[in-house]
């Protein structure tokens, strides 16, 4: 998972910060260690995943108080824990994933990207990787035993790094000691804490002019439209929205993501086919107040797990025209090729070392939109 050191949106952009009604319930399981009582509490997997994310930043800081942790912006370096200094020093790093579900070959992926991925953080970012913790609210069967004692040896011989597991059977032995009380009541206690629906924050785009050379900008700009900086906003969220869901690499928020582009492209297609029909001429007047107005009446019905907000949806359709599969004139098409010639890398354009609808947009999407049709 990576970073990008020009992004200035900071740690607002996760479930931590965010603000929702709330209702109290008693869970019959309370006072019981069971990791599945997390997404009841965040009335979703992915809300689980979160508080189990924060609930391994807090247990380690029982032993180590110094702990701290790297906010997604729109990526993670690869840690969700981590003790040390992040220049010039050994730093260990937790590693947490909910395989609240169990563990098989998709797992076992996961775990050897996300280690190669705080491998090649440190390297890029100046320090090294002391110790890796693989942290999950299960326990591996026989044959997944065996890989992850082949795939440990392997690897911790290659990088001389130290690899570690609390599956769990060891975070509940962490969490019943003493000194993880405070932890342990506060994940589990008897009145839990019951979410709406969460929704995912707006991170605010501090530097508008890094999209002036944009794909997505230009088609407006040919179509009459000439303040776009809250376009440019939805963009920059929407990127954010498409590399965290990237980096976790969680299969129910990917497909969720290729509904959501389907969605949003077939709506946008409708009215560009209707406005072809109804304005011969090159501007077609309407055309993008209408697609818009038809993502906000469908935004409730786009997949709950990934908190896809409304600027976040609007951001979809941004990140569809920066690809140069959308536009709002008639020839759109040949805006994009134009755009593409005069470019310097011959791609669509993506300013500032912004992933251009990072990489599930393009490879990923289009492969699972294959699989689909």
């Amino acid at each position: 998972m990576r970073i990008d050191e020009q992004t200035e949106a900071h740690a607002v952009a996760v479930y931590s910060k965010r603000v929702m009604p709330i209702m109290q319930v008693s869970l019959q399981s309370a006072g019981l260690i069971d990791f599945n009582v997390l997404r009841v509490r965040a009335a979703s997997t992915d809300g689980g995943r979160v508080l189990f994310e924060r609930m391994i930043v807090d247990l380690v800081g029982v032993r180590y108080p110094e702990v701290s942790t790297i906010e997604a912006n729109p990526g993670d370096w690869g840690i969700d824990a981590y003790v040390g200094q992040l220049f010039d020093d050994e730093v260990s790093v937790w590693q947490s994933k909910y395989f609240i579900d169990g563990f098989d070959k998709s797992q076992q992926a996961q775990v050897r990207d996300a280690y190669e991925s705080a491998l090649k953080s440190a390297k890029e970012h100046g320090y090294s990787l002391a110790t890796w913790t693989l942290c999950m609210p299960c326990n591996f069967d026989g044959p997944n035993e065996q890989w992850w004692k082949k795939w440990k040896n392997k690897k911790e011989g290659e990088d001389s790094v130290v690899i570690d597991l609390w599956n769990e059977a060891k975070l509940r032995r962490l969490l019943i000691a003493e000194d993880a009380r405070a932890v342990r009541d506060h994940y589990f206690n008897a009145l839990a804490t019951v979410p709406d629906t969460p929704t995912r924050p707006v991170v605010t785009l501090q530097d508008p002019d890094r999209y002036d050379g944009a794909l997505f900008v230009r088609q407006m700009h040919e179509a009459g439209m000439l303040a776009c900086d809250e376009a440019k906003e939805e963009f920059f969220n929407a990127e954010i929205l498409s590399t965290e869901i990237a980096d976790k690499a969680v299969p129910e928020e990917i497909s969720a993501l290729v509904d959501s582009r389907a969605a949003v492209a077939s709506l946008w297609s409708q009215r560009f086919n209707s406005a072809l029909q109804s304005h011969p001429g090159r501007q077609l007047p309407g055309l993008y107040e209408r697609a818009m107005d038809a993502v906000r009446q469908h935004h409730p019905a786009l997949p709950k797990v990934i908190s896809c907000g409304l600027i976040h949806a609007f951001g979809l359709v941004h990140q569809r025209v920066n690809d140069g599969r959308a536009g709002w004139v008639r020839d759109f098409q040949q805006i994009a090729r134009q755009h593409a010639e005069h470019s310097t890398s011959g791609a669509l354009v993506a300013p500032s070392g912004v992933p251009q609808a990072d990489t599930l947009s393009q490879d990923t999407v289009e492969q699972k939109e294959g699989e689909g049709s």
